[in-house]
């Protein structure tokens, strides 16, 4: 430890420690108390990296895993050791780890949300394989809803994430989700949709008398005009698989609408919780309070905030000081250990210098970005776990450098 004086005195310095004893106790008690873990937050600030590392650290505890991503972050699969995701649940290799005295006791899945797969997968679970199926799985207009429509992709990301917790397959399953905004229209889907295949202009085109799917049948009820415009616009063929789609939701209204309120429970319930990952830049955190206040107005409980990259360490245990230190003129650095000026070259002051400003810079850096996370948490609710993670060389690129990012977050290397 330096001896150098730091800004504040002895109460801000405790402050300014990475991460308290008890920080790391309440990171374990979060990780072991819940069944699904909502990781939201801007982008570019390693959401990523933070959700596969907390279900590494669960299955590091003896649990099954998976962590579940919306954002196709490709870099994932390559941490993980895996020559890609898509929608099919694919195990983590996790071997090697034990090299680095990390023995996986439980078991680690991963699995990336492809819409189209798991709208195919939804239908068939509501209406059952058959030739029913078939059609609406081959109707043009159900394959543009399912690929393209972005709404639609937060809704079936939740109906995945529902079937993947109730399954009882995982004692813990970790989603990431798209940056920011997105991550609130994963919340509102289910509501949404209820409230979509109630909209007056829906419900006329659900009524049963359309059950057959022939266009001729939107004539003697007063859809003629309707059909006109639309048969300017595209091919009668279009139109038929728009009404023969448009029929299909009418069959599956009520699993449809029972379903977004099951997944609301869930998000809502006791054995989730939602955690915000965010930098302590500008930018970053006016992304974060956005989505924090709108986690909060929609009754969704904030259970976790980690500052990701949040102090640049200054030697191998995170929980040194991290405050604004005063420099030392590194001529008399050397002069204190014995070395005169004249026998030390130019070269070696001058990269001294340099030295001595990097280390500057660094903690003014580490004295910024604490005030700012200190701002942030002043409004967040009091049982919220809040910790922060250092900034690292480069992005995580494998399991090991998730291991890293464990072992920061909590401490179990040193707790054992």
């Amino acid at each position: 430890m330096s001896d150098e004086p730091e800004l504040g005195g002895e109460a801000t310095t405790a402050s300014r420690r990475a991460n308290s004893e008890q920080d790391h106790i309440q990171a374990e008690k979060f990780l072991r108390e819940h069944q699904l873990i909502v990781c939201v937050g801007p982008g570019g600030v390693g959401k990523t990296s933070v959700a596969a590392t907390l279900a590494l650290e669960a299955a590091r505890r003896g649990r099954r895993a998976l962590v579940l991503t919306i954002d196709p972050a490709r870099r994932l699969a390559t941490a993980l050791g895996l020559d890609g995701l898509d929608d099919s649940v694919r195990a983590v290799p996790t071997d090697e780890l034990l090299r680095y005295g990390a023995r996986i006791e439980g078991r680690l899945d991963a699995a990336m949300l492809e819409t189209r797969a798991s709208y195919d997968s939804l239908i068939e679970r509501l209406n059952g394989a058959g030739e029913s199926t078939r059609r609406i799985l081959e109707n043009r207009v159900y394959q543009a809803f399912s690929r393209t429509l972005a709404r639609s992709h937060a809704y079936v990301a939740m109906e995945r994430l529902y079937d993947v917790v109730k399954s009882g397959e995982y004692d813990l399953v970790v989603l990431d989700t798209p940056p920011t905004r997105s991550a609130l229209d994963i919340l509102d889907a289910p509501g949404r949709l209820a409230r979509f295949l109630d909209d007056e202009a829906v419900r006329w085109f659900l009524k049963p008398r359309f059950a057959g799917g022939a266009l001729s049948r939107l004539l003697p009820t007063g859809g003629a005009a309707a059909t006109r415009i639309l048969g300017m616009l595209a091919s009668r063929q279009l139109v038929e698989e728009l009404v023969g789609f448009f029929s299909v939701l009418w069959h599956l209204k009520e699993g449809f609408q029972e379903r977004a309120e099951e997944v609301q429970r869930m998000l809502r319930a006791d054995s989730t919780a939602f955690c915000l990952v965010c930098s302590p830049s500008r930018t970053s955190l006016w992304d974060a309070a956005y989505l924090r206040d709108g986690l909060l107005e929609r009754g969704v409980p904030l259970g976790a905030v980690i500052f990701n990259r949040a102090y640049v360490p200054r030697a191998s245990d995170p929980s040194r000081k991290v405050g604004w230190a005063t420099p030392r003129d590194p001529a008399q650095r050397l002069g204190s250990i014995g070395l005169e000026g004249r026998r030390v070259s130019e070269a070696m002051l001058v990269l001294l210098h340099e030295l001595a400003k990097l280390r500057q810079d660094t903690a003014a850096w580490n004295h910024v970005a604490q005030a700012a996370t200190d701002r942030f948490t002043e409004r967040l609710p009091k049982d919220c776990l809040n910790v922060r993670l250092p900034e690292l060389s480069e992005d995580p690129r494998d399991l090991i450098d998730l291991l890293q990012l464990s072992r920061a977050l909590f401490d179990w290397e040193t707790r054992a």
